[in-house]
């Protein structure tokens, strides 16, 4: 189970840095969305991540069953 848990942070933690690299790029303004763009984004990689997880575990699974 840790390496599932391990493999839920890492996705986070590379989704989190490539997702403020890019929005600090793109971003030129002082727009007060940016800060709900944000929030909408890490939710979304949170999301991600978790089924990312759930699919490395699932096909963990499977294979334990073959």
């Amino acid at each position: 189970m840790s390496k599932f848990v391990s493999i839920f942070l890492l996705s986070i933690l590379v989704s989190v840095i490539v997702f403020f690299i890019v929005g600090s790029i793109v971003s030129g303004g002082g727009d007060p969305a940016e800060d709900a763009v944000f929030m909408v984004g890490i939710i979304i990689v949170l999301l991600l991540s978790f089924l990312i997880s759930q699919i490395y575990y699932l096909i963990d699974l499977i294979k334990k069953k073959l």
